[in-house]
């Protein structure tokens, strides 16, 4: 007698996160279980000054109690538009508006933690800020790009999306 199908499980659901226990099928015919966990999808700005330089925050991170080298970057979850949100957390974090901001790629963290991150590059930029987060630490620097991936490299604790989306920019731009 067959296994009865399975039916996805929630583990837990809260703060924004859900853990799912799913099964997928592969080729030779077993079936792979794993728990899941989805959150809203992110987006990250990689924002280029008239001088080509990028514009790269740093910012304290509580739980690692230490400053962490990033792009601007924040979670798709007050608008459905990844460019929408893009654009927002621009001005939020470096207080910079974008005249002209277009999709450079997306990428997911794995099949296990299927959220999408969201790549931009921004250009244009004039001062135009909106108010900070109340719970965000955030220093604003601008450095060439081998600096900026130096430095988001250089860290003890790597934010790898903003790690990917600079060395992606730095490979399709020849740099």
């Amino acid at each position: 007698m067959a296994d009865p199908p399975f039916s996805p499980q929630e583990l837990y659901k809260g703060h924004g996160w859900r853990v799912m226990e799913e099964e997928a099928p592969l080729p030779n015919g077993k079936v792979k279980h794993i728990a899941r966990v989805y959150r809203c999808d992110t987006a990250h700005i990689i924002a280029i000054t008239e001088k080509g330089n990028v514009v790269l925050i740093r910012e304290f991170r509580p739980f690692f109690q230490e400053n962490v080298w990033m792009l601007p970057t924040g979670r798709v979850n007050k608008e459905p538009d990844p460019k929408v949100a893009a654009m927002r957390e621009l001005q939020e974090e470096t207080g910079y508006r974008a005249e002209e901001i277009t999709f450079l790629c997306k990428a997911a963290h794995s099949e296990g933690f299927p959220s999408v991150n969201h790549f931009f590059v921004a250009r244009k930029l004039t001062k135009d800020p909106l108010p900070p987060d109340d719970t965000e630490l955030i220093e604003v620097h601008e450095c060439t790009v081998p600096e900026a991936i130096e430095k988001v490299l250089g860290c003890k604790h790597v934010h790898m999306p903003s790690a990917f989306g600079l060395l992606r920019y730095a490979r399709e731009n020849g740099l």
